[in-house]
């Protein structure tokens, strides 16, 4: 089982199977928003997330 939530604590989330594939993603985009060098993405089918407390929200980022 997956688990994890967001830095302060207020979301907590588990998912139901492994993600469908991750990668690791080196454009200026994922580097400013992480401050490294890259960024680690899972896409995971929204039906397959389980919000465990606290609410979710979607925000629109520009790729």
């Amino acid at each position: 089982m997956f688990e994890g939530g967001c830095a302060c604590g207020a979301v907590r989330y588990r998912l139901t199977r492994r993600p469908m594939f991750v990668n690791c993603c080196h454009c200026r985009d994922c580097q400013r928003q992480c401050g490294a060098a890259f960024a680690i993405n899972a896409l995971i089918e929204t039906a397959e997330i389980v919000v465990e407390c606290g609410e979710i929200a979607p925000i629109r980022m520009p790729t």
